[in-house]
């Protein structure tokens, strides 16, 4: 009478697979092996290691100092600011962006070219009074009045912590954007 045949089953032995894995990895891996250990010594002479290591020791008394610094009043409102400022830049348009940026590097009169004078005052003042300039003096202005709000009685706080809140009185906030604008357009003028 004929025998079952029984079902064999090689074990796998996960060891030892590793164990030849590894003893083949500097042979299949030897490029990379050697880049690595190039950027392992760089970052010892450098000092790298080092630092991390240093870090990683000091790692619960720098979080300590992150979490209390996070926490002061001068950190939430870098935060609060920064999230408004990213939010005014994400609603520009890039095409006006572009604009602007060409409108600042083309300068038809380069420092040292012959017979090129920059336009004159007139010529200047005509230019902010065309309709897209006196757009972009409106939003100027919004900015400025903006920056300029005096706040309710109920808003008023003293800066840090101490002494009186100091806003400028209102007639002088325009006059000081018109000084901002003038000294930005001076030193665009002078490096272009």
């Amino acid at each position: 009478m004929a025998q079952p045949i029984r079902a064999y089953t090689p074990q796998r032995n996960v060891h030892e697979e590793l164990r030849a894995k590894v003893e083949n990895a500097p042979l299949q891996h030897a490029e990379a092996l050697l880049a690595a250990y190039q950027l392992l010594q760089q970052a010892q002479d450098h000092g790298v290691l080092d630092t991390l290591r240093g870090a990683i020791g000091a790692g619960d008394a720098i979080v300590d100092k992150a979490a209390e610094y996070a926490s002061s009043p001068e950190a939430i409102r870098a935060m609060r600011n920064f999230l408004a400022v990213s939010r005014v830049f994400a609603n520009l348009d890039p095409e006006k962006v572009d604009a602007v940026a060409n409108a600042i590097t083309r300068n038809h009169c380069r420092e040292g070219a012959q017979g090129c004078e920059p336009p004159s005052l007139w010529q200047t003042f005509q230019r902010m009074t065309g309709r897209n300039s006196r757009r972009t003096l409106a939003t100027i202005a919004a900015v400025t009045e903006a920056f300029g709000r005096e706040p309710e009685i109920s808003e008023v706080r003293p800066p840090f912590g101490s002494g009186p809140r100091w806003l400028p009185p209102k007639s002088a906030l325009p006059l000081l954007a018109l000084a901002l604008v003038g000294v930005a357009g001076f030193w665009i003028g002078r490096r272009s």
